[in-house]
């Protein structure tokens, strides 16, 4: 895991602290819909599904893990989803920047939350603050995706480019420079339960990509 954790800030308004998840990763309204014509599925000789058309629901190496997720929950969009990513990643982001852990809560699994709030108290025991700009995301993509039981996972791979400097307590800039970007690449995890009525996805992990 790289030290994203230290180069991130809040830039963020007030009413997306209260979004979760799901308000950005997904719908819960309808079928499964795929640009262009969504294949038919029928029934074979031995029961098992097939498709009417040649092209496949889902393409890519996440391909099979998708179609089990979208299987388990209808309303599961995957090219609506990595577009919700982008901007899961910046709440999330922004969140932890500005120190909200009230925000982080619910975006977050159980384990990750404790090590960014461990990350925020240190960092507002040293009384440091940090100022980073996000240039840009430069991609996002779905590089894999499974169902195990009632539990979906989702890894989105992020690159971005950002600039970040951190300050102590005097506002003295410690480290980096806001004139300088950086490349981060990293790998987010995202989970839900299929079988839980809250339709809430959290972040469960972050590695580097």
């Amino acid at each position: 895991m790289t030290d994203l954790l230290t180069i991130l800030i809040f830039g963020g308004v007030a009413v997306f602290l209260g979004l979760r998840l799901y308000s950005v990763l997904g719908q819960d309204d309808g079928q499964l819909e795929n640009p262009g014509t969504s294949p038919q599925r029928s029934t074979d000789a031995l029961g098992q599904r097939t498709q009417s058309h040649l092209r496949p629901a889902f393409e890519g190496p996440a391909a099979a893990g998708l179609e089990d997720i979208a299987s388990a929950d209808t309303g599961f969009d995957p090219h609506q989803f990595i577009e919700g990513s982008r901007s899961a990643y910046s709440m999330i982001v922004q969140a932890f920047a500005s120190g909200d852990k009230d925000a982080l809560r619910s975006l977050l699994s159980g384990k990750v939350f404790d090590r960014y709030s461990a990350a925020i108290d240190a960092r507002e025991e040293r009384k440091e603050t940090v100022k980073t700009e996000i240039d840009r995301i430069s991609k996002a993509e779905i590089v894999e995706a499974s169902q195990t039981g009632n539990l979906a996972s989702v890894k989105v791979r992020f690159h971005a480019d950002m600039a970040t400097e951190t300050l102590d307590k005097y506002g003295v800039v410690i480290a980096g420079s806001l004139e300088k970007l950086t490349h981060v690449g990293e790998d987010w995890v995202f989970e839900r339960h299929t079988d839980n009525s809250d339709p809430n996805w959290v972040l469960a992990s972050v590695a580097t990509a």
